[in-house]
């Protein structure tokens, strides 16, 4: 882990962000009067050397692979994990960590949400019996390979809402303590030779659309064009790569051996983090590839699973999504 990443709050630090925090109802639908007054709060209240570098990744053109932030504010008490696609307020005694995402999203870009990611602003990836094998952040059974977030709509000019980034926050923890893995895919290129980069960046490779977004695509398309996976800039790279099984299909020998050096690369030069309580963590989902292991899921005394993560989307401005639906202020759907 590169520790130049890495912010840590003093406990002073924390207990004023959560005082301040805790005065503002989450609203779920992300309106306007909600975002200004967190905007507000955390350019007064988050530690000025945090907001520095959330300024720099905002606008730089060589930004930091992710920033972990440690010993942030929580909630608390939790009660449970609720459903993951359910909107449950009782679940823990207040909204420190959804205020918490919004507000730190807002200093890097705009947050949002699909609408069959969870109906809110804020994502629940809670493990789902019934999604066990599913490769998605409700899935357990399976590891979620490296992948860049909705990989092939940067190459859908009219659902191009591939997310600028993610975040990520511990609310419950598992025993199990399932790795979340960052690669920044700048180190693994660099290792690359030159023949291997100009094949990943010549449109030899066809992307797997997500699922949910097949049937809204004309005819129902499953996947792109030909398209490159590293853009043509490799030094200040544009990744579209997602490593799940059957995802990415190479259209010459010479493509596919490319592609495997480039996922082995990838592989090795991950860090990992257990994303804990009291931790978020930022992935510029540009070029940084995550995956999350397998793991099998331990319960509490009501059966619902121990292990929660939240997660909002951020993009560099809201314009892309406005060939989707606005069900919310800044929830979509397709």
């Amino acid at each position: 882990m590169d520790y130049q990443n890495v912010f840590q709050l003093t406990d002073a630090e924390r207990k004023e962000l959560f005082l301040a925090l805790d005065k503002i109802t989450y609203d779920p639908t992300g309106g306007d009067a909600y975002i200004n007054a967190i905007r507000s709060t955390m350019t007064m209240f988050l530690p000025r050397r945090i907001n520095a570098a959330l300024s720099q990744q905002r606008a730089s053109i060589k930004p930091r692979p992710y920033l972990i932030l440690k010993n942030v504010p929580v909630d608390n008490e939790i009660f449970f994990s609720p459903c993951p696609n359910q909107y449950t307020p009782s679940a823990k005694s207040g909204n420190i960590s959804e205020n918490l995402l919004v507000g730190i999203s807002l200093l890097v870009g705009e947050p949002y949400s699909m609408y069959f990611e969870g109906k809110e602003l804020i994502n629940n990836l809670i493990p789902k019996r019934e999604a066990k094998k599913e490769y998605t952040g409700l899935g357990f059974d399976v590891e979620l390979d490296f992948h860049i977030e909705n990989a092939a709509l940067k190459h859908l000019q009219q659902f191009n809402v591939s997310p600028m980034g993610l975040l990520l926050a511990g609310v419950r923890s598992d025993p199990q303590s399932p790795l979340t893995r960052i690669s920044d895919s700048r180190l693994a290129i660099a290792q690359l030779d030159s023949e291997d980069i100009a094949t990943l960046t010549s449109p030899l490779y066809s992307i797997k659309l997500p699922y949910r977004w097949r049937q809204c695509t004309q005819g129902g398309r499953e996947e792109t064009e030909l398209v490159p996976l590293i853009s043509q800039n490799h030094v200040l790279p544009d990744i579209s790569a997602v490593f799940y099984p059957g995802m990415i299909s190479a259209s010459t020998l010479r493509a596919k051996a490319a592609l495997d050096r480039f996922y082995n690369l990838v592989k090795e030069n991950a860090t990992c983090i257990d994303i804990c309580p009291g931790d978020l963590v930022y992935i510029d989902n540009r070029f940084s590839l995550h995956s999350r292991d397998k793991f099998t899921p331990s319960y509490d005394e009501k059966e619902t699973p121990l292990r929660w993560v939240q997660r909002v989307f951020v993009s560099a401005n809201l314009w892309n999504h406005r060939n989707l639906n606005q069900v919310e202020e800044r929830i979509f759907s397709i």
